[in-house]
């Protein structure tokens, strides 16, 4: 279970490591939770704080369920990795690249993105193209039980079809049968710097793969890490379970990048 951290000193020795590298998820994490998608907005003081630490250290990324592109924006820093779609979609050094794994299946999400737009007459749903993703926003529904429950009976066909669903906060998405998500991602953002210590925040579940598979490097001995969740109201239990610490929404989160911007600079920012 998750300690509360009001104090940088529990992350020190995970700090001090080089290569070092800091991930973070964007809503609910660097962003507060908002209606619709497209009114998401990272604050100030999160975009000031991870300019000052991509200064200091040896990467910084951005974990996010949304495609790259849209995590460029609301972030807004352009030397960043931009890892989108859970680890399907990467931008780096100005370039971006769907695994090849997950290209074929392009063109079925966007058939499914027919279908679905037809067969669910839902006022309040949102329909979100993200490449090898279909993401199926239902916060806006009058009735988000009755809505999640006609969502999951449309989605039967195309699972029987093969394709994966993922259930977050208030979404659906649907999208390639493979087993790439935020910890594989993570995973691979830890191989490519040869990273000796890490720090991941976030606050979905969906930010619990990257939480277990830091863990079990950390017990393997290839890196020292933590893991941070954000809570906030729709965190969720599993959330807090799964990380080390947590801080207390996006003002936590604030103030922890604050931290370990002055930390890792050995001055104020």
């Amino acid at each position: 279970m998750a300690v509360r951290l009001d104090d940088i000193g529990p992350l020190e020795s995970v700090l001090t490591r080089r290569p070092f590298g800091l991930a973070a998820d964007i809503d609910g994490t660097l962003s507060p939770i908002v209606d619709t998608p497209d009114t998401a907005a990272v604050t100030p003081l999160c975009r000031r704080y991870l300019r000052e630490i991509r200064r200091r250290v040896e990467v910084v990324a951005a974990i996010s369920g949304r495609a790259p592109k849209v995590a460029r924006r609301l972030v807004g820093l352009e030397d960043l990795v931009y890892i989108g779609n859970h680890g399907l979609s990467w931008w780096q050094q100005g370039r971006e690249e769907t695994l090849a794994e997950a290209a074929p299946y392009e063109t079925k999400v966007r058939d499914a993105r027919k279908d679905l737009a037809v067969r669910l007459n839902l006022p309040g749903l949102l329909l979100e193209d993200k490449g090898p993703i279909l993401a199926l926003h239902y916060r806006l529904c009058a009735d988000p039980q009755a809505a999640r429950e006609a969502i999951l009976d449309a989605l039967v066909p195309w699972k029987k079809q093969g394709m994966r669903i993922r259930e977050g906060r208030l979404v659906f998405e649907l999208g390639p049968p493979l087993d790439i998500h935020k910890g594989t991602a993570l995973a691979r953002l830890m191989e490519t710097y040869r990273l000796g210590g890490v720090l991941y925040l976030g606050d979905d579940l969906t930010d619990v793969d990257a939480f277990k598979m830091l863990r079990h490097w950390r017990e393997e001995g290839k890196v020292s890490g933590a893991a941070v969740a954000v809570a906030n109201p729709e965190s969720g239990p599993k959330v807090m379970e799964e990380a080390d610490y947590w801080v207390d929404g996006v003002p936590g989160v604030e103030w922890l990048l604050g931290a370990i911007a002055t930390a890792v600079g050995g001055k104020q920012p």
